[in-house]
């Protein structure tokens, strides 16, 4: 086999290793720093809803929370989209459902937003992201990587991180975990 043949194979060969290191690592990384929220207090926070509600830390106390973070551009979050609409619809009244968008953080235009958020059709409250909250959970650098879905106890503590699509059945079992309050 000539040299140039097997320069010929060798670099994609590399090109490819790297990029699946690469990604490996991104992946590890902030499946570390959702991991680093689990077990502890849901921090502190004021975000304001599309309604224009403002949703703070303090009103949630004593509530079982899902906050699902997505955002437009996002295959995964369009999949999941249907079961956590069928969770959302069935949560009991000790259960607050905020979803989370990152997209005022990626830059998208309000348009597609609008859009994204109407297609979605989510009966709980859609809350935008800033860089502030972001950082409390897993860095606004990392705000593209979506779904993720955390579920908070009714003492404020964060018991679950879930990254990625997720079934219906995944994130229940989460939630039903995670005990109503009393």
């Amino acid at each position: 086999m000539s040299r140039r043949t097997l320069l010929g194979l060798a670099v994609p060969l590399l090109l490819l290793a790297a990029y699946f290191g690469v990604t490996g690592y991104i992946r590890a990384h902030v499946d570390d720093l959702i991991r680093h929220a689990v077990d502890r207090p849901l921090p502190d926070f004021s975000l304001v809803d599309r309604d224009g509600r403002t949703w703070t830390k303090a009103e949630l106390a004593g509530k079982r929370v899902v906050l699902h973070f997505f955002r437009s551009y996002c295959h995964s979050c369009d999949v999941e989209a249907p079961a956590i609409r069928a969770l959302e619809a069935r949560a009991d009244d000790d259960t607050v459902w905020l979803h989370v968008m990152t997209d005022v953080l990626l830059e998208v235009d309000a348009a597609t937003t609008a859009a994204t958020i109407a297609r979605k059709q989510f009966r709980a409250p859609v809350l935008m992201a800033d860089d502030a909250f972001m950082e409390k959970f897993h860095k606004a650098d990392w705000s593209q990587v979506t779904p993720i879905t955390y579920v908070v106890d009714a003492a404020g503590v964060v018991r679950y991180g879930l990254r990625g699509l997720q079934t219906e059945a995944s994130v229940a079992e989460a939630v039903d975990a995670v005990a109503a309050p009393r």
